[in-house]
């Protein structure tokens, strides 16, 4: 067990062999490195810190989760993770000043360590049980929320707030007018059509092309029109470190004050996970990656434990980065440690372009990748089997109108409740013979399960049964208290019940204390 540990606990760079196309990956990363800048700094905003930060987290946790991790997910500031830490720390502290960052860095460090005894308890395990019906309906909610997050920039809606996205869009209908920015609505009407105009012809490279045509229209609009008119939000300037180092502070008046945030470090610990592990799985599905869950869940923890000494926030997995990393080619972590060094790259050499970069280029492209995210075949497809169907859609109404970190738990309390149905429910095939009846029973034998037997029991009342377990998977205490019973009810009625078992089962029905009226037979 400890060799398996400390194996998970170093880095594997076994995916270099499957690096068929290197030049694929580092243009992946370069366009991931685009992306996530923009984000960094709005979920910066988010989490109460100045937007520096945002980009230490774009540069660190994605790089620690690719060094250490499996797949080619790309980690980094996630929305629902910055709105919790902001939530948590704003209480204790004025936003940005010198203690709030010192609680940021103490919040964000318990995350890493209660996802890392996540990790050692095998945590990851719980979402293997998530349907593929509900990863599909976590995929579509995301991307969901993505386009009505883009509308923000696409619209200039930076002013405007509201609790419930069809509240936004009854707003924006109705007083489109007076709320929506037309400079900023062409620059990303024009990044939609560029993206989805170089999709046709060139699928490859159809975001940088969304991003340029974009960012040409930005330069037109500010070319004609002078920005008091325009008003439009440009990235602006970034001021950034190459090596921020920073020791978080640590003392007993803030270890005091800590303790009302662990309710907030294990909500966000679990929606970090439940995030990364949803796009690992899905990635799992759909590539021929070689991934390992438990890894994954090691380096999300040891990054966000990380991450304040690197004057960085907690993150996650990213949905539509990956996304993006998947539709142009990507296979590897290595594209993930590329775009966390061009970040760096970007931020420092290209730093002057990307300072009139508008963010409604930047939001248009969003835009395109949350439209990608949601595939309205898989309704046609889960619509064959009730069950799916309403993990799906409960799944996806459940994000779009409470939020991603609801949608999820609802699609791991819907799909383990669906498992957990149809493992209690056994197959018995009853065969009449002249010494009795032979029930073969297929399934899981245990306590959710024995009142099916049950009934077949008291159906054959003064009979002589024999029952084949020879294809029952999983036999527990309620099972044998049940053999108990009804074989004394039966030898009441003068009738005997028979067991036939394998050689295992013998023995774990004998140290559970199988009754000695039951007769059993190997098979």
């Amino acid at each position: 067990m400890i060799t398996k540990l400390l194996k998970e606990a170093t880095p594997s760079f076994a995916w270099r062999h499957k690096l068929v196309d290197w030049r694929t990956e580092i243009f992946a990363g370069f366009i991931g490195a685009i992306l996530v800048i923009p984000q960094g700094i709005t979920y910066a905003y988010l989490a109460g810190l100045q937007p520096e930060y945002g980009l230490y987290c774009a540069i660190f946790v994605t790089l620690f989760c690719s060094i250490l991790g499996t797949s080619s997910m790309m980690s980094g500031p996630n929305t629902a993770v910055a709105i919790l830490i902001g939530t948590a720390v704003v209480p204790l502290a004025g936003r940005g000043s010198p203690v709030y960052i010192d609680f940021v860095f103490l919040l964000c460090m318990m995350v890493g360590l209660i996802q890392l005894l996540f990790w050692l308890l095998r945590g990851a395990r719980i979402f293997q049980y998530l349907s593929p019906a509900a990863i599909s309906g976590i995929s579509a909610g995301a991307g969901f929320l993505i386009i009505m997050a883009s509308l923000d920039s696409i619209l200039d809606l930076s002013t405007f707030k509201t609790t419930f996205f069809y509240e936004k869009l009854y707003i924006i209908i109705s007083d489109a007018a007076h709320l929506v920015s037309p400079y900023s609505f062409a620059i990303g009407l024009c990044a939609i059509l560029g993206g989805y105009i170089g999709r046709r012809y060139s699928p490859r490279y159809f975001i940088i092309i969304a991003v340029s045509a974009g960012y040409l229209c930005g330069l037109l609009v500010a070319f004609v029109w002078p920005q008091p008119v325009t008003e439009l939000e440009y990235l602006g300037r970034m001021p950034l470190q190459w090596m921020p180092f920073s020791v978080p502070t640590i003392n007993m008046e803030y270890l005091m004050t800590s303790l009302k945030l662990i309710p907030y470090a294990i909500a966000i610990a679990f929606i970090g996970l439940a995030q990364s592990l949803v796009i690992v799985r899905e990635l799992k599905m759909e590539t021929d990656q070689n991934i390992d869950l438990n890894k994954e869940v090691f380096a999300q923890g040891i990054a966000n434990f990380l991450a304040p000494f690197f004057s960085s926030f907690a993150g996650s997995g990213s949905f539509n980065r990956t996304r993006v990393n998947q539709s142009l080619g990507a296979t590897t972590p290595f594209s993930g440690i590329v775009a966390a060094g061009f970040v760096l790259v970007l931020i420092t050499f290209l730093g002057p372009i990307l300072t009139y970069m508008p963010m409604a280029a930047m939001a248009g492209t969003l835009f395109i990748v949350g439209a990608d995210m949601i595939k309205w075949s898989d309704i046609k497809h889960y619509a064959q089997v009730r069950s799916e169907l309403v993990i799906y859609l409960s799944t996806f109404i459940g994000i779009i109108f409470f939020g991603l970190a609801a949608g999820i738990e609802i699609a791991v309390f819907l799909s383990v409740s669906v498992f957990l149905f149809r493992i209690s429910q056994l197959e018995i095939k009853v065969e009449d013979t002249n010494s009795g009846s032979v029930l073969k029973v297929k399934g899981a034998l245990f306590y959710a399960s024995v009142a099916h037997l049950t009934e077949q029991f008291h159906s054959h009342i003064g009979e002589n049964l024999t029952v084949d377990l020879q294809y029952t998977t999983h036999i527990d205490q309620s099972a044998v208290d049940f053999f108990n019973r009804e074989s004394k009810n039966m030898a009441t009625h003068g009738a005997k019940l028979t067991l036939l078992i394998n050689d295992k089962q013998r023995s774990f029905l004998e140290k559970l204390g199988a009754s000695s009226n039951i007769e059993f037979v190997s098979i």
